[in-house]
């Protein structure tokens, strides 16, 4: 069968779909991987086709403001702007739930995947005529494009699903309301998107285009929210971009190595770090100077510290103790393996990396997506440490290290989350299952004018 691949670029949500792609193509299926051009350098690298499809998104340049803008670019708040990931139920009100989608609609949802890569997806799709389209859980026009050419449609998540969660609370409030004052944008930006390619919207539609026809979850079962979706399960396998792996990785360390990450989102989305690591979170302190002070409170204990930083995070902390070797990227899958513990952002292909080696982590989360909701979730299954980025301080992270290490629970615990996570099936093991999904769903009786 042919797999088209959609994801808008943004590179930790294009290697989160490389394993499923490599695994449909080892299997004997066409497959592409559709994108605006930013992405294209990053889906060829690994050894994938390459369809360029809209304008650059220049998502890097989206995030470049300042720490208090309320826009879009707001120091990365855009993507936590709408309020999806909110679950207490006093919060969740008709009027939030509502402002929520309103946002979401006319502005997350347009910036990522905005008309022209509709457009010219649509256009390739009604060309190449594939059998299954696999969208990204935010390329909400991978299901418009599958729409169009009758193909079906799976979407693929990159962590906690609390999009179908708070959809599921919109639609029965949304039902709740007096007719007179239902207002849906859901439905009429879903209405606007189909009908530029002469597609019809109906209500009942709205389920499978936020959501697929089925979703693909490389979420560990325990980290996911109950929700009643069609889903397949399938077992997160690292992909931390190509590069090459310095020797010493793979040579036994004297002393417990330890590593340090930000994450791809931080440095490449972001381009600084924006992690607060001060008791102060509104102190105007370079980032760069905490960053330092942590490197040399972790390097006093009696560890290899491994950390991940740019050229100008280490520009800025020239004199780094001995025992620190600052890298600028080295690939988790291969680093993690050698490490007795990770300090890191919470970022799901981080988490990811760490469940799968099986490693004790304290998390400083980020707050753009569940990184908050993973830290406390591996601290809660005892595999780790979560601590507020306001109370990160150097002493904080070094205590907390230092624990990670001398209580054997921390690792006995990592490696019970490793054994659940490798119980799952891999992405090639699950490509017959997605091949019976894929023609139960698919209609070429869809209208592909």
């Amino acid at each position: 069968m042919r797999v088209l691949f959609t994801v808008y670029a943004a590179k930790p949500h294009f290697y989160n779909l490389v394993p499923m792609a490599w695994a449909l193509r080892a299997a004997g299926h066409e497959v592409v991987v559709a994108s605006q051009p930013d992405l294209v350098p990053a889906i060829t690298r690994v050894g994938l086709t390459a369809v360029p499809v809209g304008d650059p998104l220049d998502l890097a340049g989206s995030f470049q403001a300042s720490p208090g803008d309320d826009g879009p670019a707001g120091g990365g708040g855009w993507q936590r702007l709408s309020g999806v990931t909110e679950t207490r139920p006093d919060k969740l009100t008709w009027n939030y739930v509502l402002g929520t989608f309103t946002i979401a609609c006319s502005m997350e949802y347009e910036h990522v995947t905005g008309v022209s890569m509709v457009d010219d997806l649509v256009d390739f799709a009604r060309y190449w005529q594939p059998d299954l389209v696999v969208w990204d859980a935010l390329t909400f026009a991978g299901p418009i494009a599958a729409r169009a050419c009758g193909a079906a449609h799976a979407r693929t998540l990159f962590g906690i699903d609390y999009l179908s969660r708070m959809l599921a609370t919109y639609r029965r409030l949304l039902a709740e309301q007096p007719p007179e004052t239902r207002d849906d944008p859901v439905s009429d930006w879903l209405t606007g998107r189909l009908a530029r390619y002469g597609l019809p919207f109906e209500p009942d539609m709205v389920t499978e285009l936020m959501t697929g026809q089925w979703t693909i979850d490389p979420t560990p079962g325990w980290m996911q929210l109950p929700l009643e979706i069609p889903h397949l399960p399938v077992r997160y396998l690292p992909f931390n971009g190509s590069a090459s792996v310095p020797s010493w990785v793979h040579e036994t360390p004297e002393r417990p190595r330890v590593c340090f990450s930000l994450g791809l989102s931080g440095r490449e989305l972001v381009g600084r770090d924006k992690v607060a690591i001060s008791p102060d979170t509104s102190a105007d302190t370079s980032a760069e100077v905490a960053i330092g002070d942590i490197l040399t409170a972790l390097a006093s204990l009696d560890v290899e510290l491994v950390a991940t930083l740019t050229a100008e995070q280490r520009a800025a902390v020239p004199d780094l103790p001995a025992n620190v070797r600052a890298v600028d990227f080295v690939p988790l899958n291969e680093l993690l393996p050698s490490c007795a513990a990770i300090v890191h952002h919470g970022g799901f292909g981080t988490v990811g990396n760490v469940v799968n080696h099986g490693v004790p982590s304290i998390t400083i989360p980020a707050p753009w997506w569940d990184e908050e909701a993973l830290g406390r979730l591996l601290d809660e299954r005892g595999a780790g440490i979560l601590i507020d980025p306001s109370e990160a301080t150097p002493a904080a992270l070094r205590d907390g290290v230092a624990r990670l290490l001398a209580e054997p629970s921390f690792a006995v615990a990592a490696t019970g989350v490793r054994s659940e996570l490798r119980a799952v099936p891999t992405p090639y093991e699950v490509v017959p299952e997605i091949a019976r999904l894929t023609a139960h769903h698919q209609n070429r009786q869809g209208n592909q004018s």
